[in-house]
């Protein structure tokens, strides 16, 4: 890495880092479709590497590879604007108090302050939408409860068939510990976004938080919907889970060896054509409303606090969550589980089956 004195930087380097599950997909393609747009108004989002994301960066950096953000930040001598980069894979080295500061000091090298975008989800949505996620993709979950549990006990899943299912790692739920780098670093910008869809367009907030004036920006493909199955199409994945944790394979073999995507694409394709998505899954219900604020409501508190200078409350007031409504498990979608998964397993070799 190149040395020399640091100067007085004359520009921003806003870095938005996510995290999953906070429509980071859906920011990527749209900014990308307004690259031009942007530019123009003294916003520049470069993406050499042909892609949406800068997540092939942040890995690089990940890794300790800082040359990557030095050469990046070089091509831009000429550029008297602000550069604006995403990735939801720069959330693991932003938690790094040696990292953040590297990244600050390369920035101010190349003439850019740092600024750190981040938003934030309540854990109840966060955590709904991540068991949706792994259900539908046929992961291999238990029940909402059992994965509620595990998430806030800081481990991960169990069950009888767990040997076969992907290894999903505990969130980071905790968000004084989760951000607590960010929030220490001396002299550095950050913004924390409440992720509120049904409030604001997070494309529009995200913007908002770099000094972009409101516009006519271009919407974003249909395509870039990340729709939940809803609560028959994850019934059925649910089902499926259960017939596939008896195949004597992992997961990501399914995946990788035996097409098991195609599967998962087959319930999407049902859950749209039949309107499953609809009428969405929530499978907050019981005592896990009181486990989650038990384990998280203090430190959330003091978080909102700190960064937003109002209770947690208040800031998530216009963002409630849908009524409680679980999995659908019927015997009709139990017939269309075993004859999906009869299907499926045909075309498994016969050591298999």
């Amino acid at each position: 890495m190149s040395q020399g004195p640091l100067r007085q930087p004359q520009r921003t380097l806003h870095l938005h880092a996510g995290p999953h599950k906070t429509a980071s997909t859906y920011l990527q393609a749209r900014l990308q479709l307004n690259r031009r747009g942007l530019a123009g108004l003294g916003l520049r989002y470069p993406t050499p590497w042909g892609e949406d994301s800068h997540r092939h960066l942040a890995r690089e950096l990940q890794t300790g590879r800082f040359e990557a953000l030095e050469q990046l930040l070089g091509r831009q001598r000429a550029w008297s604007g602000d550069l604006l980069l995403s990735a939801e894979h720069f959330v693991p080295l932003l938690a790094d108090a040696g990292s953040l500061a590297h990244l600050q000091q390369v920035s101010s090298r190349h003439g850019f302050g740092l600024h750190v975008i981040s938003f934030v989800r309540p854990q109840a949505e966060l955590l709904n939408s991540f068991y949706a996620h792994v259900l539908g993709r046929l992961y291999g979950t238990p029940g909402f409860g059992a994965y509620v549990k595990a998430q806030l006990g800081g481990r991960r899943l169990r069950g009888p068939a767990r040997r076969r299912w992907i290894r999903i790692a505990p969130l980071a739920l905790d968000l004084e510990q989760r951000f607590a780098s960010l929030l220490m670093a001396p002299g550095l910008r950050t913004s924390f976004l409440p992720f509120a869809p049904r409030r604001q367009d997070p494309f529009e907030q995200l913007l908002d938080s770099v000094g972009m004036p409101q516009a006519a920006w271009r919407p974003a493909h249909a395509a870039q919907a990340n729709e939940q199955l809803g609560r028959r199409g994850l019934g059925l994945a649910y089902l499926l889970n259960a017939e596939l944790d008896a195949l004597p394979i992992r997961r990501n073999r399914l995946i990788a060896e035996h097409g098991l995507n195609r599967l998962t694409a087959r319930i999407r394709t049902l859950s749209r054509q039949r309107g499953w998505v609809d009428e969405r899954f929530n499978g907050w219900q019981g005592r896990l409303p009181v486990l989650l604020q038990q384990s998280l409501g203090a430190s959330n508190g003091r978080f909102a606090q700190r960064v937003w200078a109002q209770p947690w409350e208040s800031v998530f007031s216009q963002s409630p969550m849908l009524a409680t409504r679980g999995l659908v498990l019927d015997q009709e979608l139990q017939e269309e589980a075993k004859c999906l998964f009869s299907s499926y397993r045909r075309r498994l070799p016969e050591a298999l089956r």
